[in-house]
Order: structure tokens, then C-alpha cells, then sequence
């Protein structure tokens, strides 16, 4: 980036919102050796605004950042170019508990926001794996919705409107207050986990619901997968919970090293319930009726068990790194997932650990190898792939580079798709600045481009 822009943002942002440290643009990075030019801290939409107006003119590439929890799931490297960062926009607008709503700006941070929210009783029900420190902005733009999802649905049910800038450096407010507020395209939810390729989320519109009366958690502990699966696909069908984990034992073992140490060491499942006292406990007593063995956890115990989850992969992956396949498959179709990927790991003899959002059909599996070191497993990694492929799902692989998985996805849904993703982010981004690492749209851009 030419020095002129920089002192362009500066006027724009004062010189203490514009940074081209290399250790702050390391840490805006995905990766050690690609790093953005420079990253500026915008205090306001119209400071965003202005900011894209310079990186349209001149044609710098951008990328949001929140917190930077998400980042390596869904952009590849960026070198050069520039890092907006939010978390300076991170005031609640206004606080509506007895509409139920709040609006805020995108770089607050969730764990801040709960906290004030509960103060009349109220939370929003979104809770990714890591509530603290990521931004409600990140949740929306990565559609980061946490093992509630299954009780609660995606992050895009509990919005009612955001504001976003385009990377024409135009404003625009999609939705509002009320339920009912969408007369044409569902704008809203559509530009909710776009990943900022399509413009930035300056602030939301957010729908919330009452703390729950009672909450608790089960564990259940077995020697035997089978035994796991069979009590996880009882407890989704007879029992309705928010949250249901399905761990093998090699992830069970990296819980303990988290923080938290449960009975037993074979696969495990992990259960959250919430609602009406009554409600709460008389699921819980059936539980506990099928599977005299489960522990029920409350209050600091429960606490406990979640936040080890949810420093199952950062713990798993220690100093060396790990890496990250995510696999989502028909709910029908994951015993047999489950299975024969377990079997596949134990041949391959590659270190690994397994945990299913068991009722959305959703499958983590960490492999213990360096992303920088994704040949070592390749072999694997497809194998497992075309397993879920055959079962109706589909494989792709968060934190590495290589695109030859999600180009086989994206081009299953036919040549007409990719045109039409293509002809999209041209509408919204004539100069194709925004976030243009990204995973689906990278591979999509230059496909098109190479087809022209």
C-alpha cells in the first residue's frame, strides 16, 4: 500500500486508529508470513464509510476483523491490503428489554453484552465456542451459532436488522424492531454470514429472549461409541435439549487436560436442558431413569464441563497446531458417519478426537498435524470426505489453504451457481475489494475469471 493511502487513512481515522506495526498486523493475519499492509480502527460507520471509499478508489483489498476467533475457517492468507478491526464500535445503542430487543454496534464483545442484558433478565441466545472474547458482528458475519444451536437455531434467527456499508463506502439498514419487517428480499439474513465479502456490519438489531428459569447438564459416560451414539440419538428424540455433544474417548481426554475431569475415560455425551423448572427436571429425570450412570451438573460444575468444550481444539492442537475438519451430514446418515470415520482414524493410525453437535449432524474432527503439514493427511482427510459425500453431507477443512475440497462442493451445485455467486459479488462489489480471501468466493472469483 503506497504511504499516500496511508496518510489518507490517518486524516480519515487520527494516526493512533491507523497502525502498521508488524506485530499488531501479525496478529490480523492468517497466516505468519502474509500479513495486511496496515489496520485502522474506525469509531463510527461513517469512519468505515470513508475508509472503503479510499480502498475502492485505489483498489486496496479489505477484510473485516472482530475478534479474529473465526477468521481462519472462512479467508485464506491475505497479503497486503488492509484490516478493518471494530472492536472500537463497541457501544449498546439502545437496550429495549420491554421490546426484547437491543441494538448494538458489531465490535462489542458477546461475553460484555450477556452480561448486561442479564441485568433485566434477558440474553441473546447465540453461544459459539468462544463467547468471551468473540464480537456479536463476528457471530453475524460468520454465522457462529455454538452447540445451543440445536435447541435455539441458527445466529440468523435472532436478528431483526442490521446496518452494513457497502464496499461502495454507501450505508444501507436492512430490517428493524419488529418481527414482521421484511416486504421484499430477506436482506437481513442474507447478508448474515456472507463473511464480509459482501459489504461490512457496522451494527444489529438484536432479538432476545427471557434467562431461562432453570438450567442444567448431564454427562453421560460409556465404554463403548455405540453405546454414546445410541443414548445421544434417545436423549435428541425423547427429550428436546438446547445442546447435545457426542465425544469419542481421545476427546473425553482432552477435556480433562481443559480444565474439566469427568468419570469415566471411554466416549462421553454431554447435554445441556433449559427452561421451566419443571420442564427442566422432569427431562432430566428421564435421563436419568434411561442411564442410571449420568452425572447432573449445576451452577460452577456445569460451567466447568462448557468451558472445557469449548477448549477442546485450541487444547488438542497446544503449541504445534491442528487441523480442523468439519463435517455435516443427514441426522439419518450420522451413526454411520460416526462409525466408519472412526474406523478410517484407527487405520490410518493418524491422532485424532471426534465431537458431534449430535443433533444437527454436525461432526468436528481435530487431526493432529500441523495445518503446514495437511499433505501428512491428505489421503485420510479425503477418504472421509468422500464417506460423507456418499452419505448425503459434505467435508471441508477450516484452517488450511488448499481449495481443492470446497471446489469439489461448489462445483457439485453446478456450473449456474458459481456464475451467479460471481455475478452477486460484482453488484455489491464492483471492485471486488471485500474480503477477497475468502474460502467459496476466492475459488468462485477466479474460476469466473479464468472462464472469461
Amino acid at each position: 500500500m503506497r504511504q499516500e493511502n496511508i496518510h489518507k487513512l490517518e486524516k480519515i481515522l487520527g494516526s493512533g486508529n491507523c497502525q502498521v506495526d508488524p506485530d499488531i498486523r501479525r496478529q490480523h493475519s492468517c497466516s505468519k508470513t502474509a500479513l495486511p499492509d496496515a489496520v485502522v480502527y474506525p469509531e463510527s460507520s461513517q469512519q468505515v464509510a470513508e475508509v472503503l471509499q479510499v480502498a475502492g478508489k485505489e483498489g486496496i483489498p479489505v477484510v473485516p476483523w472482530g475478534a479474529g476467533t473465526m477468521a481462519r475457517r472462512g479467508l485464506l492468507p491475505l497479503a497486503g491490503g488492509l484490516v478493518i478491526n471494530l472492536t472500537r464500535m463497541n457501544k449498546i445503542i439502545e437496550y429495549d428489554y420491554e421490546n426484547m430487543t437491543a441494538y448494538v454496534e458489531a465490535g462489542i464483545p458477546l461475553g460484555e453484552l450477556q452480561k448486561t442484558l442479564r441485568t433485566h433478565n434477558l440474553y441473546w441466545p447465540v453461544e459459539p465456542v468462544e463467547p468471551d472474547t468473540c464480537t456479536v458482528g463476528g457471530c453475524i458475519a460468520a454465522g457462529a451459532s455454538g452447540p445451543s444451536k440445536l435447541g435455539y437455531g441458527d445466529v440468523k434467527f435472532h436478528i431483526l436488522g442490521l446496518e452494513v456499508v457497502l464496499p461502495t463506502g454507501e450505508i444501507i439498514r436492512t430490517g428493524g424492531k419488529t418481527v414482521k419487517n421484511v416486504q421484499d428480499y430477506d436482506n437481513t439474513r442474507f447478508l448474515a454470514g456472507s463473511w464480509g465479502a459482501l459489504g461490512i456490519i457496522t451494527k444489529a438489531m438484536l432479538k432476545l429472549r427471557p434467562v431461562p428459569e432453570k438450567e442444567t447438564t448431564v454427562f453421560l459416560p460409556f465404554k463403548q461409541l455405540a453405546d454414546a451414539i445410541a443414548a445421544a440419538r434417545l436423549i435428541r428424540n425423547d427429550t428436546l435439549p438446547v445442546a447435545l455433544e457426542l465425544l469419542d474417548g481421545a476427546a473425553i481426554a482432552v477435556l480433562a487436560r481443559a480444565g474439566w475431569k469427568p468419570d469415566g475415560k471411554g466416549p462421553g455425551v454431554l447435554v445441556a436442558y433449559n427452561g421451566f423448572r419443571e420442564q427442566v427436571d422432569t427431562q432430566v429425570d428421564y435421563v436419568k431413569k434411561q442411564f442410571p450412570a449420568a452425572a447432573i451438573l449445576e451452577g460452577e460444575a456445569a460451567a466447568a464441563a462448557w468451558q472445557a468444550r469449548r477448549q477442546l481444539f485450541p487444547v488438542f492442537a497446544g503449541e504445534s497446531g491442528a487441523i480442523l475438519a468439519s463435517v455435516a451430514v443427514p441426522f439419518t446418515a450420522l451413526e454411520a458417519f460416526l462409525t466408519r470415520a472412526c474406523d478410517e482414524l484407527d487405520r490410518s493410525r493418524k491422532g485424532a478426537a471426534l465431537v458431534a453437535h449430535f443433533g444437527n449432524g454436525h461432526v468436528h474432527i481435530f487431526l493432529d498435524e500441523a495445518p503446514s503439514a495437511y499433505a501428512g493427511v491428505e489421503e485420510t482427510v479425503n477418504r472421509l470426505a468422500t464417506l460423507a459425500g456418499d452419505l448425503g453431507g459434505l467435508l471441508v477443512v477450516d484452517n488450511i489453504d488448499d481449495l481443492t475440497l470446497t471446489r469439489r462442493w461448489v462445483e457439485a451445485r453446478g456450473r449456474a451457481v458459481m456464475e451467479l455467486l460471481s455475478r452477486l459479488k460484482a453488484a455489491f462489489d464492483p471492485q471486488r475489494i471485500m474480503a477477497p480471501n475468502s474460502k467459496v468466493l476466492a475459488y468462485v472469483i477466479d474460476n469466473s475469471r479464468a472462464a472469461s
